[in-house]
């Protein structure tokens, strides 16, 4: 039975549960409600005197409501297309074992000759050859340490695309396997020393992702929260990983000094980029034009050694 005052109805619902829902928006302002059954719905009432502020309070709720359910649509829509949408930037990832197996096509069909034109030395580097710092990513000495590089490489890429963008990611390892080359070739300023392989660059991804986590981490927790374990945490597992597939298996065959200098230069890059915010800045047209210099680079240089 209708209470004794002067009620108005707000609302009419086909569940109970969702008059009670409302009721509790109604409660929350402590205003008074009354929820009655009429016809199969259920209707809720409020003091004519608090209607203009239950109302408004209402539709504030409603639209609140309607908001939810629009992130929600839009969340489950995004779901659904992830499933079938490639990631971004995961076309690169097949253009790069695509080149990586160009390369090794062309070193296959050209001999021995190729190698030694194209491979890291460090007193040809030295005299003015700096072509051999990328050329030599380019040289793998067979098919097997061709696949290694090419699953690190893809590993390292994968994490790296969607905090860096495409461009950033291929320029960054290139860039990173470069300085490697360089670097070493400067350690070796005394002796004769050769080296080829991709696992500089892919060792630089290795930098470059250590080194954004870290200026990232730094960033966001500045000085006045700032702990050394910030740091030293992404860094030293940074180093096991480098230690556990960088060092080889003690024949000599591996170059230790080049997987080490090519983290450093990617971790000196990788901290740039975390710290400037970079990529986040760099537009998708730039980034696809950064792609494309990482892949012309190589070309570039094989241009130079036979100038």
């Amino acid at each position: 039975m209708r209470p004794a005052r002067e009620l108005i109805q707000v609302g009419h619902y086909l569940r109970r549960d969702q008059a009670e829902e409302r009721g509790l928006v109604v409660l929350a302002i402590e205003k008074p409600y009354w929820i009655l059954e009429e016809d199969g719905l259920f209707s809720l009432y409020v003091d004519g005197h608090d209607v203009d502020a239950v109302t408004e309070e209402l539709e504030k709720f409603e639209a609140e409501r309607a908001a939810e359910r629009a992130a929600l649509l839009e969340a489950q829509a995004e779901a659904e297309a992830g499933k079938t949408a490639p990631r971004p930037g995961s076309f690169s990832l097949y253009a790069f074992i695509w080149v990586m197996l160009f390369w090794f096509a062309i070193q296959a069909s050209r001999g021995p000759g190729w190698v030694t034109h194209g491979q890291a030395d460090a007193q040809a580097i030295l005299h003015g050859e700096l072509w051999r710092t990328v050329t030599a990513l380019t040289l793998h000495a067979d098919l097997g340490h061709l696949t290694a590089n090419i699953a690190c490489g893809l590993v390292f890429a994968w994490s790296l695309l969607p905090l860096l963008g495409s461009g950033w990611t291929w320029l960054g390892l290139v860039l990173s396997g470069l300085g490697g080359n360089l670097l070493n070739a400067l350690s070796h300023r005394g002796g004769d020393h050769l080296s080829i392989g991709a696992s500089t660059a892919v060792f630089g991804g290795l930098g470059l992702l250590v080194g954004f986590q870290v200026a990232v981490a730094f960033q966001r927790r500045k000085w006045a929260s700032f702990r050394p374990r910030h740091v030293f945490l992404p860094f030293s597992a940074g180093l096991a990983l480098l230690a556990y597939l960088g060092v080889g298996d003690g024949t000599g065959n591996v170059d230790i000094l080049a997987h080490g200098f090519g983290m450093l230069c990617g971790l000196l890059l990788g901290t740039l980029l975390g710290w400037t915010h970079l990529p986040e800045k760099t537009p998708p047209p730039v980034q696809k034009a950064l792609a494309t210099a990482a892949l012309l680079i190589p070309a570039i240089a094989w241009g130079w050694a036979f100038l």
